[in-house]
């Protein structure tokens, strides 16, 4: 008897044994821990709980199912084929994000009808605004009677609210520049539609209106970023004339680069925030004007510009 109870004792210890050898072999074949193994019949189980967390054996050797059956402890209530789903796990689910929708534009429009043979020409200043260089160049425009067009950016739409009011309130006129100035052309749709949407939510909030003009940072556009544009009743507005105050230019250089470099129908560009040198900008800006005034041109908003050129397009259109 002493010698029975020795053999299967012995035999108990091979086949335990031989279990421990295989679960470390389908471990490491399916790149899985111990406990991932046991949880691996319920995927839903987050990483770590085993079977033993969830009740799914009660210790009577009995599955959820009460049956009672000993045939497959292991795999209890699992589907046919749940050991092959081990080898062969199934790729996460990917979540799809519903599109960003912009408000539309509710920027009153603007109907402008130049003189016949008219020069034309908007000023535009990009980046801003700030508490500092915007108010400068504000109070020159005003000394002047000159309208100009702010393309803004939503982190300084946000702290700046009083000189946002004071851009409207003396005529000139909001664009919208992104929220934080990033390259839209090499984003995809949505992250260029937050840019966008949450900039117009900043400047209805301060000014009261959703403006219709967009201008791209860096001037830079993509297909994808003109279509939407297109599809959401806005305007891309580039420019014809780059001062490069941005990148330090003189006030000399700038000067002879505006009188050699603008037309009839121009949009230059200028910056009132985000370079240490648009100190130069400001000195720039009432000898531009000057010369400008000088060679015959008058100054619009992009929005006066843009309806000035509908109407002398339309009757071009009738005349043919």
């Amino acid at each position: 008897m002493r010698q029975l109870r020795e053999l299967r004792h012995r035999r108990r210890l091979a086949s335990l044994i031989v279990v421990t050898l295989m679960i470390g072999l389908l471990s490491t074949s399916c790149g899985l821990s111990k406990d991932e193994l046991a949880g691996a019949a319920h995927p839903s189980l987050p990483p770590g709980q085993s079977n033993s967390d969830t009740g799914t054996n009660d210790g009577s050797g009995k599955g959820n199912s009460g049956s009672g059956s000993h045939a497959d402890d292991n795999h209890a209530g699992s589907p046919p084929g749940q050991t092959v789903a081990l080898l062969h796990p199934q790729p996460p689910a990917i979540t799809i994000e519903p599109p960003v929708m912009l408000d539309q534009p509710t920027e009153q429009n603007t109907d402008f009808l130049s003189p016949q043979g008219a020069k034309l020409v908007a000023l535009t200043f990009d980046d801003g605004p700030d508490g500092h260089h915007t108010p400068a160049i504000l109070d020159i425009l005003k000394a002047k009677k000159i309208h100009a067009t702010f393309f803004t950016v939503g982190t300084q739409v946000k702290r700046y609210g009083k000189v946002m009011r004071r851009i409207r309130d003396e005529g000139s006129e909001i664009g919208n520049h992104s929220y934080a100035h990033k390259d839209l052309s090499k984003l995809d749709s949505n992250p260029i539609l937050n840019q966008i949407k949450w900039t117009d939510e900043l400047i209805n909030k301060q000014i009261g209106y959703v403006p219709r003009l967009v201008r791209a940072p860096y001037g830079a556009t993509s297909p994808l970023l003109k279509q939407i544009v297109k599809d959401n009743g806005r305007e891309l507005i580039g420019w014809t004339v780059d001062t490069r105050d941005w990148a330090g230019s003189s006030v000399a250089e700038m000067r002879a680069n505006v009188n050699k470099n603008t037309h009839p129908g121009g949009i230059i560009l200028m910056h009132s925030f985000g370079s240490k040198h648009v100190s130069n900008t400001v000195e720039l800006l009432p000898l531009i004007i000057k010369d400008l005034q000088n060679k015959g041109y008058t100054f619009v908003t992009v929005s006066e510009l843009l309806a000035a050129k509908a109407h002398s397009n339309h009757a071009k259109t009738k005349q043919g």
